[in-house]
């Protein structure tokens, strides 16, 4: 809390079973180990880790939080006052849940959102097929590319030829 008050930055608090199940060890390997994930965590965030099934400190906070000792991993995403920033994330154990609570949390806390950080949200958005496409037929192809690939949302654009058109494919 002294750290995250001395640098102005909120708290990423993991609640973790350690060595934990297979979903907590497998949320270290799968999640925690992304190099941009790890980038965000270590220099928008003060990371703390609570060991779940440890007495102690960690029982303390653990149990000032209302989180039980058996859970698998949870993510809080408090400011040193412990407001939370974000919703508590549990049972969403993927690299698109943590960057989306990161970035709310971010912006709830009024503090730039890092583009590498908005891009990788995008790129796991794809990745997890919640993207769609589209064929436009266009008078200029490179026009019609030009002006749609800077649409907000558009991922990535492709011109070219369909049925003797000119026609921009976009996924978005």
């Amino acid at each position: 809390v002294i750290k995250a008050k001395e640098q102005n930055k909120p708290l990423l608090v993991l609640f973790q079973e350690v060595p934990g199940c297979s979903t907590s060890s497998g949320y270290g390997k799968n999640v925690l180990s992304h190099p941009q994930i790890v980038e965000a965590i270590e220099t928008l965030f003060v990371p703390v880790a609570i060991y779940n099934n440890h007495s102690g400190e960690d029982e303390r906070i653990l149990n000032s939080f209302g989180e039980p000792s058996w859970n698998n991993p949870v993510v809080r995403i408090i400011t040193p006052n412990k407001k939370e920033l974000a919703s508590r994330l549990s049972g969403n154990y993927t690299k698109a849940g943590l960057v989306k609570a990161m970035i709310t949390a971010l912006q709830n806390d009024n503090k730039p959102v890092p583009p590498y950080l908005k891009l990788l949200a995008q790129e796991l958005n794809v990745n997890s097929g919640r993207s769609e496409n589209a064929v436009f037929a266009m008078h200029c192809f490179w026009v019609g590319e030009g002006k749609l690939a800077n649409v907000h949302g558009v991922i990535s654009s492709k011109s070219g030829f369909m049925e003797g058109h000119e026609v921009v494919e976009l996924e978005f």
